[in-house]
């Protein structure tokens, strides 16, 4: 059973050119958006961010690229677990964790919870062990999981639906209100998870897209395509399950839709908190 969902801002990065992002400033304004839930078995996290070690050991835990030009701001209390004692909930209290990917700004906060279970879809926990392009060697940095010790690795082979999409079975603990629902293209082993709620669903889809402006089919922006591209490993996958998710967003107004880093999302449901 769902008691609560948090709204956690678990990280701010601000890149240089904003365009590529869909916004129209020099310096991109992106937050690392993540989820904390109340359930009958524990806290359930949603996404990690940025983790307390890569705030107090940025260079030796995300690398000299990202560390010099992610635009990262150091702050401490945008770390998952530091929100989550705020709320006056023990870290051990996190019993589960279900990451979308495992992108340094994804994963970072899954050594701060070395007891709960991570849940991540086989075949993105594969990939991180093949770090033979620049590519996955930026986007993964496995001494930010690596020696976690508790895993659930979910295949996302399955034909059951899931409205438009389909969702991976392995989740049972949540008695279907919590879903795996694979969203490939971005990674290998990309996906959304949705979460049930009394009126609907809320679907996170973490980087299936970048800005609320994509929900909208007739959005086109050439310069937030093309980094998304570059960022994707299926751009093919990536487009196939971005145009599913707008059809969702059009035909079916009880699903709320967020993703990871849209500031103007976030912003959405700390006002309703306030």
């Amino acid at each position: 059973m769902i008691y609560n969902i948090h709204h956690l801002h678990c990280g701010s990065m601000c890149p240089v050119c904003g365009p590529l992002f869909g916004q129209f400033t020099f310096r991109a304004n992106l937050v690392c958006h993540c989820l904390l839930i109340e359930t009958h078995h524990g806290l359930v996290l949603i996404d990690t961010g940025i983790g307390l070690q890569d705030y107090q050991n940025p260079q030796a835990r995300l690398g000299k690229i990202v560390s010099r030009i992610g635009g990262i701001e150091y702050n401490q209390d945008l770390s998952a677990i530091a929100q989550i004692q705020k709320l006056g909930f023990k870290p051990e209290d996190v019993r589960h964790i279900i990451v979308s990917h495992l992108d340094f700004d994804h994963a970072g906060g899954i050594s701060d919870f070395p007891y709960a279970t991570v849940h991540v879809l086989a075949s993105e926990y594969n990939a991180t062990q093949n770090l033979k392009s620049l590519k996955a060697k930026i986007r993964y940095r496995t001494q930010q999981f690596q020696q976690h010790r508790y895993w659930n690795f979910i295949e996302p082979n399955t034909t059951d639906s899931w409205f438009n999409l389909t969702q991976a079975h392995g989740l049972n603990l949540f008695q279907d209100e919590i879903l795996m629902i694979p969203l490939l293209g971005h990674t290998a082993g990309h996906s959304g998870i949705a979460i049930k709620q009394p009126d609907g669903w809320l679907l996170f889809c973490g980087d299936a897209y970048y800005s609320h402006q994509q929900l909208d089919p007739s959005f086109h922006s050439v310069s937030l395509n093309q980094l998304e591209r570059t960022f994707a490993t299926d751009n093919q996958l990536r487009l196939s399950n971005l145009s599913k998710i707008q059809q969702l967003a059009q035909a079916q107004p009880e699903i709320e839709i967020i993703c990871a880093h849209d500031p103007i999302e976030l912003a959405r449901y700390q006002r309703v908190k306030g």
